[in-house]
């Protein structure tokens, strides 16, 4: 029976690359039939999203979406406040050597800035700024030698290695429906102007075949009430959500990379049982997507050789992405955000938006350095007849250091933000204190690059050297000599030497030191 390999397959990632960019989305904006003209823009902002990314010869094709919301006076002189929701796809093609079709992206976009032309009371020219950042991976199985078949009197090295296995992929689409009660004291609803989410305390669960995907949604709307003045309105809800992703293999000891994207929503007044829009009737669909891992402990053949005859063996090197260490910690933000003189004071605030983002992450030994920027937009109604509505910007810088124990300045960070809690307070008409917990995960890996065998065959004995070794070898250890070094290089094994020289259970060698070593009988 010839010398075979037993393997068997283990699903590896293999970071392939990874950018950053800038490009600018040109849109013109057309105002709907039913809307009337725009006289003055108050307000013109959105939010960005990935609908998918595919892998080509040496680059990443992506398309996306940006919805764009507009708030403006019209020539309407009975109802002049009045909005526009609206989106346009974008495409993008990014450049990442080495990748090719059929690998893994991921995506992910941001807006940087807005800037917009009024053409005319009809056409409005946007211009917008993305932050887009891609990856890819390779993900393949890859078969690693177990055992030997075939061959008696076979002596083998091995050692363990701990690998992050790709279970799988899932995602899962769905829509979330709410009616949503306006708050006492409040008027009713004649018109919704607009409405903004976020989606705070992430988290997830893992059971048997199943991911458990948590979270909150927080809805803040801008309505016109319906009362004497049509005065400016807002109110909040919060949507708490469970929604579960199917992925076989996974288990409690896995671990996960979730993304969170509200793909559509729409908001729209509903009546009460008198009759009243008392209610806000809210559909918002919410894609989830997951990548499932597991931690797998494998036994690498190191190296191999037999009493009785010669082993050929021929390695091949595979690179591995290897977790070191994970963290969990808390970014504390508090700061005042000061309204500019020339802007109008605040009468009310109606909803801060926030976006955290990372600038930098640097890998020392046994720390971690992180620096981002949490960019606020406060929507705020004003006492003021020309510009009832404003938006004050200002970035809060901050930075984050966590002590990680084992961490070198060669690996790598994978990082994920949760907006764990958000509030504000008005201090005065030109100052708001904002509050706000960031969750941050960080997972430190490492690329490993081991050796492993892919092929083994059997030669004919060295028959000359093993008549030339005599009975008894005494041999002198040398720098970096092992058992298993010896043990080889004279057709014997470790547990002879052990038993011949009474050793311990170490199996490395001193210099100098004096090994007998009796001639292998056959």
């Amino acid at each position: 029976m010839s010398l075979e390999l037993i393997k068997e397959a283990v699903r590896v990632n293999q970071a392939i690359g990874e950018d950053t960019t800038q490009t600018i989305a040109e849109n013109d904006i057309i105002v709907p039939d039913i809307k009337p003209d725009i006289a003055r823009i108050l307000l013109l902002d959105g939010d960005a999203y990935i609908n998918g990314a595919e892998a080509a010869l040496d680059k990443i094709l992506i398309d996306g979406n940006i919805r764009y919301k507009i708030l403006y006076i019209s020539d309407d002189p009975d109802q002049p406040l009045k909005s526009i929701n609206t989106s346009a796809a974008f495409q993008y093609t990014m450049d990442l050597p080495e990748t090719r079709q059929g690998m893994n992206c991921k995506a992910g976009c941001e807006i940087e800035h807005i800037e917009y032309e009024i053409l005319n009371s009809r056409k409005v020219n946007v211009k917008t700024i993305l932050n887009i950042n891609g990856k890819v991976e390779n993900r393949i199985d890859q078969n690693i030698a177990l055992a030997f078949d075939g061959i008696d009197g076979i002596q083998v090295l091995r050692s363990t290695a701990s690998i992050n296995s790709f279970i799988g992929s899932g995602e899962i689409t769905s829509t979330v429906k709410e009616t949503m009660e306006v708050p006492a004291g409040k008027p009713t609803i004649r018109e919704v102007l607009r409405s903004d989410i976020k989606i705070t305390g992430k988290d997830y669960k893992l059971a048997d075949g199943r991911i458990i995907a948590n979270g909150e949604l927080n809805i803040s709307t801008l309505y016109i009430g319906d009362d004497e003045n049509r005065s400016l309105q807002y109110m909040e809800h919060e949507l708490p959500f469970t929604q579960i992703i199917e992925q076989s293999g996974v288990d409690e000891a896995s671990f996960c990379e979730l993304e969170y994207v509200i793909t559509d929503s729409a908001f729209e007044p509903e009546e009460d049982s008198d009759g009243e829009l008392r209610f806000l009737k809210g559909e918002i669909e919410l894609k989830i997507s997951a990548d499932s891992f597991g931690r797998k402990d494998i036994e690498i053949i190191e190296d191999a050789y037999s009493l009785n005859s010669r082993i050929a063996l021929e390695k091949e090197p595979i690179k591995m992405e290897e977790t070191v260490a994970e963290n969990k910690s808390q970014v504390i933000l508090k700061d005042t955000i000061f309204v500019q003189q020339d802007s109008p004071d605040i009468s009310e605030i109606f909803n801060v938006l926030y976006r955290p983002s990372i600038s930098d992450c640097r890998i020392s030994d046994d720390r971690m350095d992180i620096a981002g920027v949490l960019g606020s937009n406060i929507l705020y109604l004003a006492n003021n007849s020309e510009q009832p509505v404003y938006c004050c910007e200002q970035d809060v810088p901050f930075k984050h250091g966590v002590d990680i124990k084992g961490i070198k300045a060669e690996m790598g960070c994978d990082i994920a933000m949760n907006m764990e809690h958000c509030s504000y307070s008005m201090i005065s008409a030109k100052e708001v204190e904002i509050r706000v917990v960031l969750g941050i995960s960080a997972r430190i890996i490492k690329q490993v690059e081991i050796p492993v065998i892919s092929k083994a065959a059997e030669l004919p004995p060295d028959d000359k050297r093993l008549a030339s070794q005599p009975s008894i070898t005494i041999y002198f250890a040398q720098h970096g000599d092992s058992l298993w070094k010896v043990a080889k290089k004279y057709y014997t094994t470790i547990d002879d030497l052990k038993k011949t020289n009474v050793l311990g259970d170490s199996e490395v060698l001193v210099p100098g030191e004096q090994i007998l070593i009796p001639r292998k009988q056959k």
